[in-house]
């Protein structure tokens, strides 16, 4: 599909997911593409920097796997009792590192993940 849009050579690509921002990076290096809904975009190879994307892709982040350790600090704070946890993810990148990052916060909030 998005060989496609470049053929038709669109004016922007909305990419609305890290595989269809990858795909559109594959297919382009000149029309801009606007991504959206992408967790890592620098994990997944879409840009080098958050902070001043290079070539063809911009948009913004979900910085899911950023969030992973406070939303943890926020559940104990809430659920002082709370002492074991199990987290269920999704298997994409972005689930995997935000998983790694709760595992990496949990023991200084004394939570077995």
């Amino acid at each position: 599909m998005a060989a496609e849009l470049v053929r038709e050579k669109v004016d922007v690509i909305a990419a609305i997911s890290t595989s269809a921002a990858q795909a559109a990076q594959r297919a382009t290096k000149t029309i801009p593409i606007v991504m959206v809904g992408v967790g890592d975009p620098v994990g997944a190879g879409l840009v080098t920097n958050l902070a001043q994307p290079t070539g063809n892709i911009t948009g913004v982040s979900l910085l899911i796997e950023e969030l992973g350790g406070k939303r943890l600090a926020l559940l104990r704070e809430l659920l002082r009792r709370l002492s074991r946890i199990a987290v269920v993810h999704a298997d994409t990148q972005a689930g995997l590192a935000a998983l790694h990052e709760m595992q990496r916060v949990a023991p200084r909030l004394a939570l077995v993940p």
